[in-house]
Order: structure tokens, then C-alpha cells, then sequence
């Protein structure tokens, strides 16, 4: 059968496509999984054991903490600036570049490189997420089976978004998660019949995940109770402060890019310095090593002192803006939910302190803490909702979970404007408003985009023969050329339609 991908909606190019969905489904997942494998071989190169981060310190000698991160800075910084620019920082924000000003089109190269480079990223110890960088491989898979099989722009992009989405689903094993972060990040705008192609792609991918991880969740995640209605406030307080959180950590990665770009340091010897200041933190603390998984399951577990949390909370920060800023390759999304799981077991155990036996547990404020900083930064509350609830399907989250996660947005939306996504596209020159770049027409020439072919009249051309060519002319507008060739204006069919009648 052969298929025409100039979409009709007929049942041949439905199935075709849906089966193209799950195709990019099941790349996506087992890639998602050999990335997993991946990141503990890396970590394993540079650490004594990569389960066990926090006892780095206890295994190596100060200098082999303070010089490992480093080391491995000054080996990404050359290889990403040379191989593979476009894999530098989250891999988010170039997903949306692609969808907003290059079609879809991702090159294929960018899944292998993206990989290798996030992996010895993390591996190193620098204080990036792996969520992104799964992104941006899911989402070179899609583009790139979009233009392997020729399809238009249109499809490029919505199989873009089935890519990310499938990547999201198989790292959290959160299909919902990873649909609605495809569709209120990436696309933005789009049509509700591509819902099914981006769901379908996410359900492939985790069950791909779920064939080869398993299905348990990826945190060490506690039984949510709600005390009481009372503690909405406490919620709300929450959602500001996490709300003014984000704005600080988005602040804090531009302003890491500020001073290097004002020092005029290479990008290539960026990574290098930030890998210092990291392992000099990792001397004492060394929960600002890697993604922060094990941080954020100590946080959930009521396992961190308040002044351990605080001190964790703020060197976390600081090693995450240093890492992105720096152009170490790695995402945003895992460092949110570490700090925002840190702010909210910070808040709770205040909380229990001042309120004992009224509220609940530092931990449930950590779990809500987590998608609150997320939607903040991000500016999708669903995506960090449903994030959330997946991990714990338990209705009674619902109400807190959703008043933090939409005060947080406000607050960020009223003092700051921009999710971390849109700040970073921002400082390259591309302004989004739903989805479209609106700074695209100032990089257009009008000369790529005018007509070159037309026909003329003379300024002494009787009516009747102005009227006779106008009949038979494709063109719906004529220049008026004088005796010396010069335009002295320009006629048009609305001119001619009262003659006409």
C-alpha cells in the first residue's frame, strides 16, 4: 500500500501514522532505558559507587572530590563545543526552538551525542537532571523518523511532541505526565486530534520502561494525608515561597551566564570552572553531586535535619545555575524537584514545629514542595500536577498539590514573567507568545518572500486595454510604468471593479 502523507483524514493514513506514534514510542522507551545503563556506567568511570553519591566523601580523599567534577568539565567543555553545540544546557528550550522556528527538524545526530555527553555530564557530578536530555533524544527521534519517511512540517512537529512526551513517560513512568508535558510545553498550540499520536507514544514508552526497570515509581514516596482544610493556607504560603524559589533559580542560571560572558571565558572552559566550584561544595555536601534523587528521597523519607535542608536547599541552587550556566549538557527538571522536595520538607517541619499534631508530616509538604517548584519554573501546572499524583494516585493530594502548584504560578507570573524555558530561548534572541516565535519577522527579508514575476501598464494606457489585460492576467495588481520606465504608481482589480460592473 502506498501512503499519501499529505494528511486526509482516511483510515489508511490514520493507522500509518498511529503506527508511526508507537514506532517513536518504543524508540524513545528502549533508548530512555540504555540511557539509564548508560549513567551508571559513567558514574561508575568517575565515583566508587553511583547508588551511593552521599558517601563519596567517605571513599575518596577531599581532592579527588574537589577535582573529579573538574576533570570531567574539562573533558565535556571541548567535546560538546566541537562535536555537538546544539546538546549544550537543558535540551528543553532547543526542543522548542526547534518546533517554533526550524519546522520540527532536529538533526539526527543529536540523540547519540545528547546521550553521551548528559551521561558523562551527570557521571562527573554535575548538578544536572537526566528528564531533559531523555526529552530532547525522544524528541530527535521523532523529528528524525519525520523526515526519514518525508512527512510535511506539521507532522514533524506533532511526532516531535510524541517524542517528548514518550520520554518523559518512560523516565518517571507517568504516561499522563509525559502527554500533558508535551502538550502545554512543546506544542503549546495545537490541535486536540494530535492528543491521541503524543498519548499513544507515552503509553509505548512506559510500558517499554515498565518491560525492563519495572514499575515501581521512581521515589520513595510516602502516604499523603490532608489533615485538615486549615492547612490550605500553609499550602498557599507554600506555593509563594516556591513561587519566588523559582524565580531565584532562573535568575541565578542567567546570571551564571552573565559573568562568564563578561569575563569572556570559552565556552569550552566553562564547564571546567563550575566543575570546581562543585566539587568544593561535594567536600562537605555531597547531595549537590548528580541529579539529587538520593537528596530527594531522604527529603521524603523525614530523613534531613531543618539545617541540613536549608544548607542543601541553597548549594543545590548554587551547583544547579553553575552546571546549566556553565553549558554542562543536562536538564532542569530533576534539580526542580530537589529543590522544590528540600523547600517543602524546610517548610513542613517548621510547620510541625510550630502547629505540632495539627499538620501533616514534613514529607507530604516535600511531595507538594516538589511540584510546586516545578510549575513555577516550568509555568505548565498540569504537567507538575499530574507529575506529582502519578507517583502517588492518591485523590487526597489533589487539592493541596493544586493550590500550591497555581500560586506558584501566579507568583512567578507577576514578579518574573517567563518559565526557565522561555528566559533561555529569550536571551537568544526568540520570543514566544502560544507556541510562536514573535521576533520571526524581524529576521525575515522581504526580498526571500516578494514576488519577482508581474506585468506592467504604461501611465498612457487607454481604460479599455488596462481593462482587456486585466481579464486575461493571473496577477491581481499592476505597477505603472511612466514614459522613462519609472513606477509612478500602482493599480489594482479594486481600482478597475466599479468598471467592471
Amino acid at each position: 500500500m502506498k501512503i499519501t502523507w499529505k494528511f486526509s483524514p482516511n483510515r489508511e493514513n490514520l493507522i500509518a501514522l498511529l503506527v508511526v506514534a508507537v514506532l517513536i514510542g518504543m524508540t524513545t522507551g528502549a533508548l530512555a532505558v540504555a540511557f539509564r545503563y548508560l549513567l551508571l556506567i559513567t558514574t561508575d568511570l568517575f565515583w566508587p559507587d553511583p547508588f551511593a553519591m552521599l558517601e563519596v566523601n567517605q571513599h575518596y580523599p577531599w581532592y579527588l572530590v574537589l577535582l573529579i567534577p573538574a576533570l570531567g568539565g574539562l573533558l565535556i567543555g571541548p567535546l560538546i563545543s566541537r562535536l555537538s553545540p546544539e546538546t549544550r544546557g537543558a535540551g528543553v528550550p532547543e526542543v522548542i526552538e526547534a518546533v517554533v522556528t526550524h519546522e520540527g527538524t532536529i538533526r539526527h545526530r543529536t540523540a547519540f551525542f545528547k546521550a553521551l555527553f548528559t551521561a558523562l555530564s551527570i557521571g562527573c557530578g554535575a548538578s544536572v537532571g537526566r528528564e531533559g536530555p531523555v526529552v530532547h533524544i525522544g524528541s530527535s527521534v521523532g523529528s528524525s523518523i519525520a523526515q526519514l519517511i518525508k512527512l510535511p512540517a506539521e507532522w514533524r512537529r506533532v511526532f516531535l511532541a510524541c517524542g517528548a512526551a514518550a520520554g518523559i513517560a518512560a523516565t518517571f513512568n507517568a504516561p499522563m505526565a509525559g502527554m500533558l508535558f508535551a502538550a502545554e510545553i512543546i506544542l503549546v498550540d495545537f490541535q486536540v486530534s494530535y492528543l491521541s499520536h503524543i498519548a499513544i507514544s507515552a503509553v509505548t514508552a512506559t510500558v517499554v520502561s515498565h518491560h525492563f526497570l519495572g514499575s515501581l515509581p521512581t521515589f520513595q514516596v510516602p502516604p499523603y494525608e490532608l489533615v485538615s482544610y486549615a492547612e490550605l493556607p500553609l499550602y498557599a504560603l507554600l506555593g509563594f515561597l516556591a513561587g519566588l524559589l523559582s524565580i531565584l533559580f532562573i535568575r541565578s542560571v542567567s546570571t551564571v551566564e552573565n559573568l562568564f560572558n563578561r569575563a569572556k571565558i570559552p565556552l569550552s572552559s566553562r564547564p571546567a570552572i563550575a566543575g570546581l566550584l562543585i566539587g568544593a561544595m561535594a567536600i562537605g555536601w555531597p547531595h549537590v553531586l548528580g541529579v539529587g534523587y538520593e537528596s530527594i528521597n531522604l527529603a521524603l523519607t523525614s530523613q534531613m535535619a531543618i539545617g541540613l535542608m536549608l544548607v542543601v536547599l541553597l548549594l543545590k541552587l548554587l551547583a544547579t545555575a553553575s552546571s546549566v550556566g556553565a553549558g554542562f549538557s543536562g536538564g532542569i527538571f530533576a534539580p526542580s524537584l530537589v529543590l522544590g522536595s528540600l523547600l517543602g520538607g524546610l517548610f513542613g517541619a517548621i510547620a510541625e514545629t510550630i502547629f505540632p499534631g495539627s499538620v501533616a508530616t514534613s514529607a507530604a509538604y516535600s511531595l507538594i514542595g516538589m511540584g510546586a517548584v516545578v510549575a513555577g519554573t516550568t509555568l505548565a501546572p498540569i504537567t507538575a500536577i499530574f507529575t506529582i499524583f502519578e507517583l502517588t494516585y492518591d485523590f487526597d493530594i489533589i487539592l493541596p498539590l493544586m493550590t500550591c502548584c497555581i500560586i506558584s504560578l501566579v507568583t512567578v507570573q507577576k514578579f518574573y514573567g517567563y518559565s526557565i524555558y522561555e528566559t533561555k530561548l529569550m536571551r537568544k534572541g526568540i520570543r514566544m507568545v502560544r507556541g510562536h516565535d514573535v521576533n520571526l519577522l524581524r529576521s525575515m527579508q522581504v526580498g526571500n518572500y516578494m514576488d519577482s514575476e508581474f506585468e506592467t501598464i504604461r501611465e498612457g494606457m487607454r481604460l479599455g486595454e488596462v481593462l482587456k489585460q486585466a481579464e486575461i492576467s493571473p496577477y491581481p495588481h499592476f505597477p505603472v510604468l511612466n514614459d522613462q520606465a519609472k513606477m509612478v504608481g500602482i493599480l489594482s482589480m479594486s481600482d478597475l471593479r466599479s468598471f467592471l460592473v
